[in-house]
């Protein structure tokens, strides 16, 4: 989306592209942005089409994705501007999640270290002096 907004493309159409774009790979997420760009063209309110994607799809990125439309709707900041801030918000949260991940990895690799590799470790270094 911050790629069809950098570009030209209104919210109706950065959704449309969007959703064509998902289409192979999320059908469930394709079929969602293209009932919401029909909203968008048919409602009188942009704000109502919105909020029933959000409430539809109930996950934390949509919610997120539409809170900042409607803000950026309600506050006539530029599309783009406000998802390159967004997308950046996710990244920095992705490698959060998995630098958390990173950190717990040697706890839970002594009990197996201690089990399986240290005593093969022990045989094969003791094996050759008998």
């Amino acid at each position: 989306m911050v790629i069809c907004a950098e570009a030209g493309l209104t919210l109706d159409g950065s959704l449309g592209r969007v959703s064509r774009e998902l289409g192979g790979a999320y059908p469930e997420l394709c079929d969602e942005f293209t009932l919401t760009s029909i909203e968008l063209g048919f409602l009188t309110e942009r704000r109502q089409a919105l909020e029933n994607l959000s409430g539809r799809v109930d996950l934390p990125g949509i919610r997120s994705v539409v809170t900042t439309l409607i803000q950026t709707e309600k506050y006539g900041t530029p599309l783009a501007a406000s998802l390159r801030v967004l997308s950046g918000e996710f990244r920095n949260e992705r490698m959060m999640k998995a630098e958390e991940k990173a950190a717990r990895l040697p706890a839970i690799m002594t009990v197996p270290h201690n089990l399986f590799i240290l005593p093969s470790l022990c045989v094969v270094l003791v094996e050759p002096a008998t």
